[in-house]
């Protein structure tokens, strides 16, 4: 990390401490008042099961950080040429999480969830915001929730101007279907948006008029370079338009809602995943699940995984915690894909390596390779009885789920931060602190 966007991090991390609590303390380890001079890394985080699906890694290692960044990652990293460590003993190390669908237009929307909820509170890094604004509104949401915001957040642009302000965006008004308009706010914001976003319900009847949006969104998707989410459809008309990047969304729909699944639509199930479905992988088209409280049914997330069906990413939309009032994060359907059978290192990939492939990125996310940012979740596996209900509030119960015990994020503990140790003597390197607390790096 430069000096400057350093600083501008540390900035918009001052501002957010004053809606946030614990985060009024932090600074950059470089500032520690207590650090030895001669550690070669501001931070070590020692001892945890690193699972790095973009380097095939699952294995006990150290991840040691210089400046932001990754530094390195092995075993046995002597704790004395670290100023901090954070004692990661049975614990799981990841790359900073990434939630590729998710709706943080807060207070701009109805159906908007808090980015630091289910971001950094949960050992997630980084959002994408699936389609809240269009071309009409997205530079208040740039504006008054992106660029204050202590987290990374992206966006999709919604084909249709207004964006999320109705749930009918796309059926309201032909006028609101601009390609123009969004080819435009697309080219004065490639920073901040990663793709285009339209929300069709899925229903046979509204075919012909999905299809003409859709193919404004083609229109756009073209011009730009930037992948399409649809959301999901067993239309063929509509699959053909869809290109090699594009991602179809919410394939586990409850069979007796109004929107499509990877069975059917309109309420016709077959009993085997349908074959225009089957083929969107060999198309190089990308799936995106939701499970938790959102777009969920757990008869067909275990109809679809008796059949083989694994999504590519796994993702929130608005999904609620299990106590049905809460803001849900990526660590719901991690949890429930982990009950699912999912092996741990896939369920991993789900939310740091493949949507790092999914979408580009303006910087490299989704590992823990040495000179990226220092993007870090240590989670842990709770063991118990956990009840998760699906949209339809049918229940699950989990033995284990996952907890974010820390989030660092650029080399800064925005989670969980252990407390300062003690003064060292003159020429002792400082005593391993233990976990817990929100104190910055020291």
């Amino acid at each position: 990390m430069s000096g400057s966007s350093r600083r501008t991090f540390l900035e918009q991390v001052g501002a957010a401490a004053i809606a946030i609590p614990g985060l009024r303390n932090l600074q950059a380890p470089a500032q520690a008042a207590q650090a030895p001079t001669a550690a070669a890394y501001d931070l070590l985080i020692a001892g945890g099961r690193v699972v790095d699906p973009a380097q095939n890694l699952s294995a006990e290692r150290d991840v040691a950080i210089l400046g932001g960044r990754i530094a390195r990652v092995a075993a046995n990293i002597p704790r004395s040429e670290a100023r901090q460590v954070y004692d990661a003993k049975g614990k799981i190390v990841t790359p900073g999480l990434i939630d590729i669908h998710t709706h943080v237009y807060k207070y701009g929307i109805n159906l908007w969830v808090d980015p630091d909820l289910v971001g950094f509170q949960s050992g997630v890094t980084t959002l994408v915001d699936a389609g809240s604004t269009g071309a009409g509104t997205f530079q208040g949401f740039r504006t008054y929730v992106m660029e204050p915001a202590a987290n990374r957040i992206y966006a999709l642009l919604n084909i249709s101007t207004i964006g999320l302000v109705v749930l009918n965006e796309i059926y309201l008004d032909p006028r609101m279907i601009n390609a123009q308009a969004a080819i435009r706010t697309i080219g004065a914001n490639r920073d901040r948006l990663l793709g285009i976003k339209v929300r069709v319900n899925g229903r046979h009847s509204d075919l012909a008029h999905d299809i003409g949006v859709l193919k404004v969104a083609r229109e756009v998707g073209d011009a730009t370079g930037l992948p399409i989410m649809l959301h999901w459809t067993v239309e063929p008309e509509l699959l053909a338009l869809l290109k090699k990047g594009d991602i179809l969304a919410h394939p586990f729909n409850p069979p007796e809602s109004t929107q499509a699944n990877l069975f059917g639509a309109d309420k016709q199930q077959a009993d085997k995943i349908l074959p225009q479905i089957l083929a969107l992988k060999e198309r190089g088209i990308w799936t995106d699940v939701q499970l938790g409280t959102t777009h969920h049914s757990w008869a067909v997330a275990e109809k679809a995984m008796a059949q083989g069906f694994v999504p590519d990413a796994l993702s929130t939309d608005i999904t609620r915690a299990m106590d049905g009032t809460s803001a849900g994060s990526v660590l719901v359907p991690m949890s429930e894909y982990l009950h699912l059978g999912l092996p741990l290192e896939k369920v991993i990939a789900g939310v740091t390596a493949n949507p790092a492939k999914i979408f580009n990125f303006p910087e490299k996310l989704g590992t823990l390779e040495p000179g990226v940012t220092a993007d870090v979740a240590i989670l842990e596996l709770a063991q118990g009885n956990f009840e998760y209900r699906d949209q339809e509030k049918v229940a699950r119960t989990l033995k284990q789920h996952f907890v974010a015990a820390a989030t660092v994020k650029g080399g800064i503990f925005l989670k969980g931060a252990p407390p300062p140790p003690p003064p060292a003597g003159r020429g002792a390197a400082p005593t391993a602190p233990t976990t817990g607390g929100r104190g910055a790096p020291r």
